[in-house]
């Protein structure tokens, strides 16, 4: 269809202007995002304790997607709400049973934040029950039947108990059970997350992903990394890469981080026996006994502050010495890692995972698509200069590794 097609669609299909006529409140009993641009709430209603459907859309043009979106995060099941709406821009959206529609942000008059019951919702108006089955995030089809209860595997309760059609273990096999419900659902996510460019048929646990990053890093960075030439580790949390390079590889080391935190001695631990089986070549899980001395005793320092224009000005030596930037997993400091590393002309290594994008609503890829995923955040990165690379690490989860080398 041609653009005036598709703008002559759009006003025949919504032909009714939205007028905010009337204000609802009650609780939200039901959720449902259909996309970016449209979900819809249920709302059992306090003075007549009968339930009515709102919707949020931007596709019309009665409202933007940001302001769909932040009312979506607003609108959590369980909570208690007030919004004014009209009747729905597609008078097609008429039913048996009322629905209206809003463009202005809700208010939540008191939340729902029980942490020890997670609500159950309702089915969503006009349904005839619930389904049988239930499609999976690597997109097959189970039946309920045959699945245990979330809540049952990891509250040991059920408020829909009996009538739940999940499978509830009894005690005796319930940490079996629960086992194998982990199992299933690592097994689900693997198959839903697979990028076919990802060459690692065999990776490591989540639990060694800084020894397998740090490995990379002296592959890559190695000839940079020498003569007391450091890094410097952002958002580096307790330390794991920091502690890698330098007692694995003596490598000179500084963790970043705004809140330093507790490092126990089981943790320790757990990187000076992965730091021993790394510099005798063995496998980190090998069970076959060994020393466990560190195989350098350089210690990383610690400094409790982030990285900004002011930390290069108040620490000019620290970064003269600094080769590498990295960031594993480093949430809100990654793309600040990047502009600073570009800016220094230092080197850097960042593997993105979170993308906060409502907090960045500015970023655009060159497309002048939106940044909502992890995919789109890489991209968006790799965008910023044409000499960034990409690789993949050989560890479960988010492992794309983006990586400048001046």
């Amino acid at each position: 269809m041609s653009t005036g097609e598709i703008e002559e669609e759009k006003v025949q299909r919504f032909s009714r202007s939205l007028i905010l006529t009337r204000t609802l409140q009650g609780q939200i009993r039901h959720r449902r995002k259909l996309s970016k641009e449209l979900f819809f709430i249920d709302v059992l209603l306090n003075d007549t304790q009968v339930k009515e459907q709102v919707l949020f859309r931007c596709d019309d043009g009665s409202t933007t997607r940001d302001m769909v979106q932040d009312n979506y995060r607003m609108a959590r099941p369980g909570s208690i709400i007030r919004v004014e709406v009209g009747l729905p821009t597609d008078p097609r959206e008429d039913s048996t049973y009322k629905v209206w529609q809003s463009n202005v942000p809700l208010i939540v008059i008191e939340p729902y934040n029980d942490p020890k019951r997670t609500f159950i919702s309702d089915p969503p108006l006009g349904s005839k029950g619930p389904k049988p089955t239930i499609k999976r995030q690597d997109g097959s089809i189970k039946e309920k039947s045959q699945m245990f209860c979330k809540f049952w595997i990891n509250q040991r309760e059920c408020i829909r108990f009996p009538n739940c059609p999940y499978l509830h273990p009894s005690e005796e096999v319930y940490e079996q059970a629960r086992k194998d419900w982990i199992d299933d659902r690592l097994t689900v996510r693997k198959i839903a997350t697979h990028d076919p460019a990802d060459p690692h048929t065999s990776k490591k646990s989540h639990a060694m992903r800084a020894m397998v990053f740090v490995q990379w890093i002296h592959e890559i960075f190695g000839d940079i990394l020498i003569d007391g030439v450091g890094v410097l580790d952002i958002a580096g949390g307790k330390g794991d890469v920091s502690m890698f390079l330098s007692h694995a590889y003596n490598i000179p080391s500084t963790v970043v981080e705004p809140e330093i935190r507790k490092r126990p001695n089981h943790w320790y631990t757990r990187l000076r026996r992965y730091a021993c089986r790394i510099a005798q070549n063995q496998d980190p899980n090998s069970t076959e006994p060994i020393e466990e001395k560190w195989p350098y005793e350089l210690e990383p320092n610690y400094m409790g502050t982030l990285l900004d224009d002011a930390f290069v000005e108040k620490y000019p030596d620290i970064v003269a010495k600094t080769g590498l930037l990295v960031g594993m997993h480093a949430d809100q400091a990654t793309e600040p890692i990047v502009d600073m590393a570009l800016k220094l002309g230092k080197a850097f290594a960042v593997i993105p995972c979170c993308v906060f994008g409502h907090e960045n609503r500015h970023r655009r890829l060159k497309s002048g698509e939106e940044v909502n995923t992890t995919e789109e955040f890489v991209q968006y990165l790799s965008e910023k200069d044409t000499r960034i690379q990409k690789s993949y690490l050989g560890f479960e989860g988010k492992n794309v590794v983006l990586y400048y080398r001046p």
